[in-house]
C-alpha cells in the first residue's frame, strides 16, 4: 500500500488516475483511503449488478463497486495490474468505505479548478450523472468521477 498525499494549494484538486480499458478516470485523492490488489469477493444474492459482492479488508466488510459494469463496459478477468481502491463515501448522512474495482492505477495528477470542463451531453459513453467533468492532461482526457453518485440506484 502506498501513501497518497494531497496538494496544499486550495486552487488545486488532486486526483488518482485509474484505467478502465483504454479510458482514463480520476478519483479525488481526498476520498482515497488505500489501493489494494484485488481481494477475494463474496457474491451477494440479489445485489445490484454494479455492486455484485463484498470484500474483506483487514476485518472490515466493504461493498465492491464494479466500474466496468456501472459504465456498461464488457467485463474482464482480473490481471496483474487490476486494483481495488478503498474510497470513503457519504450517503444519507452516513460515511462508510467501498472498494472500487479498476483495471489499473497510475499516478496522482494536480488539477486547477478552472481546468475542469463539463462533460459534453453527446459523444460520451459514460452516464454523466456519475461524473464531475473532464480535464485535459498532456495529450489525453481524464474523466473525473463523482464516487458518491456511483452508489445511486443501489
Amino acid at each position: 500500500m502506498s501513501q497518497i498525499t494531497e496538494s496544499a494549494d486550495p486552487s488545486l484538486q488532486d486526483y488518482l488516475t485509474v484505467a478502465l480499458g483504454n479510458d482514463l478516470f480520476g478519483i479525488k485523492v481526498a476520498l482515497v483511503h488505500e489501493v489494494l490488489d484485488p481481494p477475494a469477493m463474496t457474491r451477494v444474492p440479489n445485489a445490484p449488478s454494479f455492486a455484485p459482492g463484498l470484500i474483506n479488508v483487514r476485518g472490515n466488510v466493504l461493498p465492491l463497486i464494479d466500474l466496468r459494469n456501472r459504465f456498461g463496459m464488457e467485463p474482464t478477468e482480473d490481471t496483474e495490474t487490476s486494483r481495488v481502491i478503498v474510497s470513503e463515501v457519504s450517503s444519507s448522512g452516513e460515511t462508510f468505505h467501498v472498494g472500487i474495482k479498476t483495471d489499473a492505477v497510475f499516478e496522482v495528477i494536480h488539477v486547477r479548478t478552472g481546468e475542469v470542463e463539463a462533460m459534453p451531453e453527446y459523444g460520451t459513453r459514460w452516464p454523466s450523472r456519475y461524473l464531475d467533468g473532464v480535464v485535459r492532461q498532456d495529450d489525453r482526457f481524464v474523466v473525473l468521477l463523482d464516487v458518491e453518485r456511483l452508489l445511486e440506484d443501489a
